[in-house]
């Protein structure tokens, strides 16, 4: 029975990694060279700041919301938008930023960022808002989930990077992670590259 256990423990691990995004519980410390929280001393706002590490400078379409604004532009009726989830350490949002960046400037779409840092993570009642968050998307969409040290899965979670199309309080279309198979350390060759980006031009392009 244990030996069984130990392999369905391991494919449930395999299967994890198959998924190619970073798992929202996955977030390391973010800290600059003084050994201070990303972005507790910069004049650079936390997305000008993501943006700057992936190399993209000037004008872009990323706006940073808060928890209890994201919660909010969930469950409001009236909104039609992007919302990205990321956070700048994780290899994955590293390879499609740039490229949610590219297919932001074509279309015109504005980004609403939230993100998953760690200084974010530690305010109060971030887990709860993380919590009610994971299970309302859950409720539109295939969410990927959490398993106890039994094997069992117990919540659904939000992985990174995650791009969601809401209309009037519902999913219209989403993206997580970015391919099968993607090993965020080897260049994405140009087809990769066209295909990412179809993908995201074709999230953000049916924003009315």
């Amino acid at each position: 029975m244990k030996f069984k256990k130990l392999i369905f423990l391991i494919l449930i691990g395999v299967l994890a990694m198959a998924l190619v995004a970073c798992s929202s519980n996955d977030v390391n410390d973010l800290t600059d060279d003084n050994n201070n929280p990303s972005g507790s001393e910069t004049n650079f706002s936390l997305v000008d700041r993501m943006l700057s590490d992936y190399g993209i400078e000037g004008e872009h379409r990323f706006f940073e919301v808060g928890i209890d604004e994201a919660l909010q532009l969930l469950e409001d009726e009236t909104f039609d938008g992007i919302l990205y989830f990321g956070f700048p350490d994780c290899p994955w949002c590293q390879v499609a930023v740039p490229i949610i960046h590219e297919a932001s400037q074509q279309t015109n779409t504005d980004i609403f960022y939230v993100s998953r840092r760690h200084e974010i993570r530690d305010a109060e009642g971030w887990e709860e808002w993380d919590i009610e968050m994971a299970w309302w998307l859950d409720e539109q969409i295939e969410m990927n989930w959490i398993y106890d040290e039994g094997g069992e899965p117990y919540r659904p979670n939000i992985f990174v990077p995650q791009v969601i199309h809401l209309r009037n309080g519902t999913v219209i279309d989403d993206h997580r992670g970015t391919f099968e198979g993607n090993d965020p350390l080897i260049p994405l060759t140009p087809e990769q590259h066209e295909g990412l980006l179809e993908i995201y031009t074709r999230i953000l392009s049916a924003v009315k």
